[in-house]
Formats: C-alpha cells, structure tokens, sequence
C-alpha cells in the first residue's frame, strides 16, 4: 500500500487537545497536545470559551502542514468530550460560553424536566440518562436564566461539533452525540417530539444526524492561509467513548477508561439496551447498529491529580513502586466520588470519604487508598453494568501508563488485565473514521498486548475489603440521601 497518504485524529478533551497524524499503514507519525483549562466557580459551573478549541486545533494543523503538504492528507476525524453544550447565535457565532458535560448547575432543572416530561416508550431512554451536564438540561437552564439568549439561539452543538464546523462550516452532530443528549427519541430515531413540545424548544435549533464515518465537508484552507484548491475530507465524528471503541475495536472485551473520569465501556448487540448506564447509538456507518454502553464514575484518574495538586503536594505517581509494599493489606478506604455520581447513585452532591484510619496511618495509606478506591469503584460499575462475566479487560488512557494501578485492578477485579503498549487511544479512533470514509472498511493495527494476572492471596485479600468498600458505600450514601 502507497505509504505517501496520512491521516489525522483530532480528540477535543476535557483539558486537553490531541491530534495525531498516521500513516497508510496506520503507523502514528506525529502528535501535537496542548493543555488548556476552562473556567470553575463555587457554584459548580464549569464553562469554557469555544474558541479556545478551535485556536489549539488551528495551531495544531498549522503545526502539521508545516511538516506534512495538505496535498498528502487524505482525511480528517474529530472526536471529543460527550454533553459539553455549545450555543450558536443565529450566524452560527458563540453566544455564550459552552457549559460542559461535569457542570452541576441544572441539578434544580432536572427535577422539574422529570416532573413536566411524560414517560412513555419513546422518552424511556432520556428519563435513564438525564442527569446535570445533559445538553437538555443546559438547553432548559438556558430557556429560563438566560432568555436573551435563548431567543438569539440558532443552533445547540456538542464540542467536536462546533470545531467541525468552525473547519468545514457545515452543522451536523453524529448518532453518539445525539442519543446521549436527552434530547433524542432513540426508538424512532429523531429528535424528541415529546421534549420539542413539552418544553416549547424551537426544532430549527437542531442540527442533522448522520452517520459517524460520514463525509461532512471539507477543510477550509483559507483559514490557513493555504490558496491551494485541495480537498481534505473531515467526516463527522463521534463521542470519545465511541472512538475508544472503534481505535481498541479488535479487543473484543468490555474497556475501563482511566482518564480525567473513569469510565467503563461495553460493547453490545444491535437493540441490546442495558438497564445500568448510559446506551449510546454508535451507528458509525449503515450497516453499523450495535449500542455502547458507558458508566461513569465522575473522577477517576483525576483523583491522582488532586491528591497530588492540593494535598500532598508532590506528585505521588513517583511512590508507587514503594505502594506496591502494602498491597492488599492497606485499611484504609477511600471513596472516589469527588464530583457527584451520575450513573450508579444519581446524585450530583455525592462526596469523597476516607474510612478506617487512625493514628499509625500515614500518608502511603491515604495514597493508596486513592488508587484502590477508584478501582473498587469502578468494579462495582461493571458488576452493575454487565450482563454476562467476561475474564479480560483493557484498560486505556493515561491511568494505564501508571506503574501500580493495572495491579490493584487485576486483583480487585480477579481478572487479567490487558494494556495495549500501542497505545489506541480516541484520537486513533478519530482517524480510523476518516479511513473507513475513503476506504469502506478499518485499518488493522498492530497491538503489543501486556496481561497482568491477578494474584491468588491478593485477590481474596481485596474480596474483603472490596464488601469493606461496599458496605461503607451504602452506609455513607443512605445518610447522604436523608
């Protein structure tokens, strides 16, 4: 095969941007990642302004046709945070800053959208999913705080949206993007009628749905400076779990992502609709139809960042070879939930906790409590999520480079842990879409897969603490709910 075409993956993050340029062998050539920070208050608002994506991506592309001509570049992908909302004016301009997917100032809003809403087959899904950061609960809070804004509003998009469209200046949003806004009716597959005419939304403020691997425009060169008349495809794109998926398609076995959350991804059949997270329309192509499904546990690798940041006071990731001494045998516990929960408990002003320590408990305790805390966690996700046991699980994004947590969750789980030493990540996924668009089919990658076996006494030492976790959990989280 003609290795002079490149692709590209652009993956808008939550505090960051990745774009990765691969070859036809679909070898990574070149990566460009920025960090950037968006705005938080005591009210819990997160917001960010949605030209600081396009201005990274801008430089970014600036960056790689520096290196690589545009003329050698046969396609673009994007990818990106799930929910986070942005609103367009009536010429398609920012009106606002976006409000992303962990903002919790409509948690009030939700009680009423279920109150008003009825529930009938067709709205079953959202009533499952809505939750604070929903694009139906920021359209409503919207509607009500801000209605100058609201009757300037032309167009609702979700983050890889609008830099789509800031590239190609075509509106579309994908299958992913659309199913988990709570504004879509998945059983007929359009926009919510019931949610149009309950909450008297304008239907002009939606944009098409297509299919993920689709042709949606090309790149504007101009906004370059580039006068060459090349046609670099971008196709729409899909949600970051989504493009996980596709990028670790040939693992077939359910993904924990460690990334700022921590999410568990499922891979089912066509209308296989788990009761237990977030059921996701992936629809990458037509003859695509399986549904994933996502639980999320609201901070997960982030936890690391923060107990590192803001109370320690140096970066812990450089003990966790001397953590490794107590495995199995810390008693503290440590509950991981620092930004709500949206998928087990649904409750946005669920905390952290730490349990069981006293005073011959040192920092090592607290810290790998953290690290354990997120793994039980997130096994609870699965065991909530899961209709059938499996015995492996992959685990992606930047928790899977860490030297102790594969471990921990080998023997918490009891299950072979497998690490892709390619790493895949969603910015891969994004570009093996704009493949499949010229292509009809996805490129195979080359994996070194690492296994980590849990180990016999470490995993029944965990068993008990894990119902020691279980058991706090609970206690904690009915007291919460009093």
């Amino acid at each position: 095969m003609d290795n002079t075409g490149y692709f590209i993956g652009i993956d808008i993050g939550t505090s960051s941007i990745k774009t990765d340029v691969y070859n036809e062998s679909f070898e990574l050539i070149l990566e460009c990642s920025d960090k950037y920070g968006y705005s938080s208050n005591e009210k819990e608002w997160t917001e960010i302004d949605p030209t600081i994506w396009t201005t990274h991506v801008h430089r970014q592309l600036s960056q790689i046709f520096e290196k690589i001509s545009c003329q050698l570049i046969k396609g673009i992908g994007i990818t990106g945070q799930m929910h986070t909302t942005v609103f367009l004016d009536q010429d398609h301009q920012p009106l606002r800053p976006a409000i992303m997917w962990n903002d919790k100032r409509t948690a009030n809003i939700i009680e009423k959208i279920k109150a008003e809403l009825k529930r009938t087959k067709q709205t079953k899904s959202i009533f499952n999913i809505l939750s604070t950061g929903s694009p139906l609960a920021n359209l409503i809070w919207l509607m009500e705080f801000e209605p100058e804004n609201y009757q300037r509003l032309g167009k609702i998009l979700i983050a890889k949206d609008y830099v789509r469209y800031v590239l190609t200046g075509e509106l579309l949003t994908d299958y992913c993007d659309a199913s988990t806004s709570s504004l879509y009716d998945v059983i007929e597959e359009k926009w919510s009628e019931e949610v149009i005419e309950t909450f008297q939304i304008k239907p002009s403020i939606f944009p098409e749905v297509n299919y993920a691997s689709n042709f949606a425009g090309n790149l504007d060169l101009s906004l370059f400076g580039i006068e060459e008349q090349v046609m670099i495809p971008i196709v729409v794109g899909t949600g970051d779990n989504v493009a996980s998926v596709i990028a670790n398609q040939s693992q077939n076995q359910p993904i924990f992502s460690l990334g700022t959350s921590g999410v568990v991804i499922l891979t089912n059949q066509e209308n296989q609709w788990l009761t237990t997270g977030k059921n996701i329309l992936a629809k990458i192509s037509a003859n695509d139809q399986r549904i994933v499904t996502q639980g999320a546990l609201q901070s997960g690798a982030k936890v690391i960042e923060w107990w590192s940041k803001n109370i320690v006071h140096q970066d812990v990731t450089q003990f966790e070879e001397k953590l490794t001494e107590k495995l199995g045998e810390n008693q503290v516990l440590f509950l991981p939930y620092l930004n709500g929960d949206k998928t087990l408990f649904k409750n946005c002003d669920l905390c952290g906790a730490f349990y069981g320590f006293n005073l011959n408990h040192d920092q090592t305790d607290f810290t790998l409590a953290v690290y354990e805390g997120v793994a039980f966690a997130m096994k609870r996700l699965l065991q909530q999520m899961q209709t059938e046991e499996q015995q492996n699980i992959l685990l992606i994004g930047g928790g899977a480079k860490s030297k102790i947590w594969p471990k921990i969750f080998a023997n918490i789980l009891d299950k072979t842990i497998c690490i892709n030493r390619v790493s895949h990540e969603a910015s891969c996924g994004a570009a093996m879409l704009a493949y499949y668009q010229l292509y009809q089919k996805f490129p195979e990658l080359r994996n070194e897969i690492q296994e980590i076996k849990p180990e016999k006494k470490l995993a029944k030492n965990y068993q008990k603490k894990y119902q020691a976790f279980i058991n706090f959990s609970n206690a904690l989280i009915k007291k919460e709910r009093r």
